[in-house]
């Protein structure tokens, strides 16, 4: 759960819109809002929000439903806060790209939360404290929801979450020149003030994204982790690691419990995924933060949320006679899937083996957990909780959801399920990231364009055209090829492969 910034914001305007929004800006204040009202209405809040408990949860729905509304609004005791005055100029927003909330789910990529009428997006958590002006920071479902089809799955995985945009747009309003003329009360100059700081300071080259909605979690724990001891220094460029990679959903939490290894590559050894606790520190926050307040709490949200997740079902018609078929293909010797993938019984639980294994998949990620990043995680208190070991391949990953936790692989560089088991060679070398919010129910995952008219252009005509574009998936950026994980000389036939599928929907 890897963030740098809140998402509320626009890009610099043209001379023109600035003059005309800058005539509009009040700059005032807006009052704190209630944790009590938030409470009180978070029942209808949530009413579209799709989730699933584990059947075996014994905790009557109130208890959960608490423990949701602590998770959905945690602010880890932050430091870093954005005033909601920044945003309250409503024109300046309007000139540019029209209302927040279009500004947050476009631009931003980020999921509307079009319930609740305080808070515009998942992942964003107001100021508790009633004595300050409104403001805000971000936890870790800004990276941890996504839009499908116009519904929003609570744990999925974000497919379009652009934090590079947010974080370069988020410098220009905290800056000194706009602060200026946005802010007027002194704490929400202080708070935009010490968010510009941040911003600037703990900014590394490794953790830009090469494309929108990848992760470059890992990087920045390793600037993090080094930066502590170091007096704030950061580690060399070439000194971190580049892999970009996909966010996975929470909800395989359940099922990686059972070999104790997290992440994509399984690198994190321990009871409960806490390199997730670094992300705190690009708050600026110390080591004593994580200890005393981070990791107790993350630990708690484990206990009460996280590890209750199971997967969102299918949410259209399945054909039970064509997954049958498919079933009996993933469970057989000639295919073998379940030797690496697990068992699973159909209601989002998953006998996981915990395979770690090479599949031929592009290898940067593994390659970030160097010799310095582990001696950088040796030295914080993180390495109480668990060790970093380098892995020799990527997880198995479970296929709980799986039909919601596209696009595949590590990196998420192959779009579909149908693409995933053909042949590695007819895998799309561009896509369109924003496709994403649309499920392709043919070949299960998402869309490859928001455009039409680009389905009749080959990929060597979008490469040209696009291959520069952060919206665009390239596969040939560093860490982002889609090779590997073949399994097209035992599937064989376009007939198994769309049984499989059709399994694969229902687990």
């Amino acid at each position: 759960m890897k963030t740098r910034a809140v998402p509320l914001t626009l890009m610099a305007l043209g001379a023109g819109a600035l003059l005309i929004a800058l005539t509009q800006v009040t700059g005032n204040s807006s009052p704190a809002l209630s944790r009590e009202t938030l409470k009180a209405r978070f029942a209808s809040d949530i009413r579209n929000l799709v989730y699933r408990w584990d059947d075996a949860d014994p905790r009557p729905e109130p208890v959960r439903r608490r423990a949701l509304f602590e998770f959905m609004y945690q602010t880890y005791d932050s430091s870093a806060w954005i005033p909601q005055s920044l945003f309250d100029g409503n024109l300046v927003t309007q000139v540019v790209a029209g209302d927040v909330r279009t500004i947050v789910r476009d631009r931003v990529g980020l999921a509307v939360w079009a319930e609740n009428p305080d808070v515009p997006v998942y992942g964003m958590a107001p100021n508790p404290n009633p004595r300050e002006p409104l403001s805000w920071t971000v936890n870790c479902l800004v990276c941890h929801m996504a839009e499908i089809d116009g519904v929003v799955y609570f744990g999925a995985g974000t497919k379009t979450f652009d934090e590079v945009w947010l974080g370069d747009a988020l410098k220009t309003m905290t800056g000194p020149q706009w602060r200026g003329l946005l802010v007027r009360d002194p704490v929400d100059a202080a708070h935009a003030a010490n968010a510009s700081r941040i911003l600037h300071s703990h900014h590394h080259d490794k953790i830009d994204s090469l494309t929108r909605a990848r992760s470059t979690a890992f990087a920045a724990s390793h600037v993090e982790l080094y930066m502590r001891p170091h007096d704030g220094a950061m580690p060399g460029v070439d000194e971190v690691g580049r892999g970009d990679v996909k966010t996975p959903p929470l909800w395989h939490t359940a099922a990686k419990m059972q070999a104790g290894r997290w992440y994509t590559d399984g690198s994190f050894h321990g009871v409960i995924p806490l390199m997730a606790s670094s992300m705190e520190l690009e708050k600026d926050r110390p080591f004593d933060a994580l200890v005393d307040v981070v990791i107790p709490q993350i630990k708690d949200e484990f206990e009460s949320v996280v590890r209750h997740l199971r997967p969102p079902p299918y949410p259209y018609e399945i054909d039970r006679e064509l997954a049958a078929r498919g079933k009996a293909l993933f469970y057989s010797d000639e295919i073998g899937c379940a030797n690496c993938h697990g068992v699973y019984d159909g209601r989002g639980n998953v006998e996981w083996p915990g395979v770690h294994k090479d599949v031929g998949t592009d290898r940067s990620r593994l390659d970030v957990v160097s010799e310095a990043f582990v001696a950088a995680f040796d030295a914080s208190p993180i390495a109480r909780e668990g060790r970093l070991v380098p892995s020799r391949g990527y997880a198995a990953t479970p296929l709980t959801g799986v039909w919601a936790n596209f696009p595949y692989l590590h990196n998420g560089s192959v779009p579909t399920l149908h693409h995933l088991l053909g042949p590695a060679s007819e895998r799309p070398r561009i896509f369109e990231v924003m496709g994403a919010r649309a499920f392709d129910r043919v070949r299960a995952g998402q869309r490859l364009f928001t455009v039409p008219a680009h389905e009749r252009s080959t990929d060597a005509e979008l490469l040209h055209r696009f291959g520069g574009d952060r919206n665009w998936f390239n596969v040939t950026r560093p860490g982002s090829g889609n090779e590997g994980h073949d399994f097209w000389s035992r599937i064989k036939t376009d007939a198994n492969r769309r049984a499989l599928i059709e399994y694969l929907k229902t687990l």
